[in-house]
């Protein structure tokens, strides 16, 4: 499906941002490590795809897009031969329980809870908020255009005052704020 997932190690933990298609296999190495969970920026299926192949102990995703995980139409896993993510017992936690080293900004516009998750102060995992030179679509079920531009004028702000946060998109090569506001023309 060609989404990025990233995985942040840090001392107590291993987070694992948008498990997507076929990734599982990839992080199976990591399962027995650390306590692992899984942060979403967003419900839709290319980025949640592997969610139920992982032994996560928490899953963090904004409340907005929570009922995405537990209807395939909704998520459009369904548009790829997913029925349903079988979660079981895992925990679904709501995005407010991050703090120390990782924040979240609610970003809507593609989906009403998409999120970017700032983490360090240096790193933005900004899903499909943003991308190197694009934004995400507001045109699905749950997008928005008019908080998209909110979304964007917000992250305009941060990005003006941290020029160089590394940003990892949910698609598409990483990129530094100030590029983003010199080459995207939604920044501009």
């Amino acid at each position: 499906m060609d989404e990025n997932c990233y995985v942040v190690r840090e001392d107590e933990r291993i987070t694992i941002i948008d498990p997507g298609y076929g990734v599982s296999t990839e992080l199976a190495a990591f399962e027995d490590k650390k306590h692992l969970r899984a942060l979403l920026t967003h419900g839709h299926a290319d980025h949640i795809f592997d969610l139920d192949q992982i032994e996560t102990d928490e899953i963090i995703i904004h409340p907005m897009d929570k009922p995405m995980l537990l209807d395939a139409e909704k998520s459009f896993l369904n548009l790829f031969g997913k029925n349903t993510l079988l979660l079981g017992g895992k925990k679904v936690l709501s995005t407010e329980v991050l703090c120390d080293r990782w924040k979240c900004l609610h970003t809507p516009g593609h989906t009403e809870g998409s999120c970017c998750f700032l983490f360090d102060e240096r790193f933005l995992f900004s899903g499909d908020t943003v991308f190197s030179t694009s934004v995400g679509r507001t045109d699905l079920p749950g997008g928005d255009h008019d908080q998209m531009k909110s979304s964007i004028d917000r992250l305009k702000e941060l990005f003006t005052k941290m020029p160089d946060l590394i940003v990892f998109p949910g698609h598409g090569p990483q990129t530094t704020a100030r590029i983003i506001l010199r080459e995207n023309p939604f920044f501009m």
